[in-house]
């Protein structure tokens, strides 16, 4: 029973690490009209400037001149914390969370590309993963709940945070997994401003919940991808409380 729970963690955990990079493969096989039929269910405020605000804390429309311009730079992880000046943001580990090696994310990454191929008929190959950067990944010692951090390039100069998540669904979807969905909303994570959907599954009758938590900054996605059991509801709150801003001086760069 235990090596059939581990296997079965391993498995969630190697399809979180790489559902982010399909995004963007999906992203791009979409018409324009099918990304122009997501863009109508926002409400369309290009004509009144008071509401640009409000757009960049929401469904993420351009900002220049905002600190999100800054140059991206990959964060630190040790196995004690992580840390990113780009983000201006830090995570420090619950006392039952361990934080994860870089051979460790890589490890499971490579279990889930062959499976998630497989399932969705979408290859993850070099040039399809080149422009995702994994940050981080820490997970209780129980094994749930779990949390990573993916930075991935904007392929599409004019998607937001809002038409990510959707086509987040599409690539859940393509998997055979059945999925429900929660409307998306917003969240604030170590200062930062996110876009929040959640998605629920069933697998070996256990119920799993995924938040995916995305900003857009500067031309990058940020994903915080929160995995977590309905038993572990409490933890999962307390891996997201434990990602504070870095350093409290510094401005935290605009989401768009």
């Amino acid at each position: 029973m235990q090596r059939k729970s581990r296997l079965f963690l391993s498995t969630v955990l190697a399809f979180s690490l790489c559902t982010a990079p399909m995004f963007s493969a999906f992203a791009q096989e979409a018409s324009p009209e099918d990304t122009n039929t997501q863009d109508t269910s926002q409400p369309d405020t290009s004509a009144d400037p008071s509401s640009d605000a409000a757009d960049t804390d929401t469904a993420g429309s351009d900002q220049e001149g905002s600190p999100s311009d800054i140059p991206y730079e990959k964060g630190t992880l040790t196995d004690t914390d992580y840390e990113s000046t780009w983000l201006n943001l830090k995570f420090t580990p619950p006392s039952t969370v361990i934080m994860n090696t870089e051979e460790e994310m890589q490890s499971v990454m490579q279990q889930g590309q062959a499976s998630l191929s497989d399932s969705t008929g979408v290859e993850l190959n070099e040039d399809s993963l080149s422009g995702t950067v994994y940050e981080m990944m820490a997970s209780s010692a129980t094994g749930f709940p779990y949390v990573n951090l993916v930075v991935e390039d904007a392929v599409m100069e004019n998607m937001n945070a809002d038409q990510y998540l959707q086509t987040a669904q599409q690539v859940l979807d393509a998997t055979g997994q059945e999925y429900t969905y929660t409307d998306i909303t917003d969240t604030q994570i170590g200062g930062l401003d996110f876009r929040v959907m959640e998605s629920t599954t069933t697998i070996n009758d256990y119920q799993i919940i995924q938040k995916y938590c995305t900003r857009r900054q500067g031309e990058k996605f940020v994903s915080i991808i929160l995995s977590y059991t309905t038993d572990t509801t409490a933890e999962a709150d307390e891996i997201l409380a434990a990602f504070t801003p870095l350093n409290t001086d510094t401005e935290a760069a605009s989401a768009e």
